[in-house]
């Protein structure tokens, strides 16, 4: 068993990882978020719809990867678009989530846009193996982009872009304001995603990447290039 195949399966977390073991990954996972809702949150917040938290989390796990509609969750959960942003700001400054938003050079414009969500907890996402590797990477590039703001001072984002039409990557790291690569991440597939050429024009100097999970052999094509996922991570390195 691969590191990566370890880092899908049971997290990032120290005591799953290291025990190795599905159960016990399970088990800590429940007490972690049993302590952080029923402790912390109540520490930090006078909540009293504790269970309607639970259920938002769980609707979260199982949207990885997927841009938010705040109008479903609301829907969903049967509470106001505002209660949603709210409890979603408090998963945020519990560790439990965080947004990664479309790409935009005006600011204000992305923040309006939809977010996508995951989870710090790479075992805890729920559906197929696309969404566990894509969540696995988003926690790699914001942990490199955290280490780069932390020994630079310099300002890091973590986006994704997507147009008009729909076109999508899935990440973009940003530092002062500049991309650094677009990484699109695929579970198997030997042919690029055009949408990395369409927004390469766009921005030159970002360099397209497609990360493979299970890939044959490696690609490149204009300055694209395709790697397997465990070495692109292995790798991984932004400045």
């Amino acid at each position: 068993e691969t590191a990566l195949e370890k880092l899908i399966k049971l997290g990032g977390f120290p005591e799953p990882y290291l025990k190795g073991n599905e159960t016990f990954a399970k088990r800590f996972r429940r007490i972690h978020t049993d302590t952080i809702i029923r402790e912390d949150l109540l520490d930090l917040e006078s909540v009293r719809d504790v269970k309607s938290i639970e259920i938002l989390i769980d609707l979260l796990r199982n949207r990885v990867g997927s841009t938010t509609s705040y109008t479903s969750l609301a829907n969903d959960l049967q509470v106001s678009i505002h209660t949603v942003k709210h409890w979603l700001q408090i998963l945020e400054n519990l560790y439990i989530i965080f947004p990664v938003r479309p790409y935009h050079k005006n600011i204000t414009r992305s923040l309006l846009k939809e977010s996508k969500y995951y989870l710090y907890d790479t075992g805890s996402v729920e559906g197929d193996i696309g969404a566990k590797l894509e969540n696995t990477f988003a926690c790699a590039l914001l942990r490199e982009l955290h280490f780069i703001e932390d020994t630079t001072g310099s300002r890091v984002a973590l986006n994704y872009l997507r147009d008009k039409d729909k076109h999508e990557v899935d990440f973009l790291p940003v530092v002062d304001n500049k991309p650094l690569c677009m990484i699109e991440v695929k579970v198997g597939e030997e042919n690029f995603s055009p949408s990395l050429f369409r927004f390469h024009r766009k921005l030159k100097n970002a360099r397209p990447f497609q990360v493979v999970y299970r890939l044959k052999r490696k690609k490149s094509k204009d300055m694209a290039r395709m790697l397997p996922a465990h070495e692109f991570l292995r790798d991984l390195k932004l400045l």
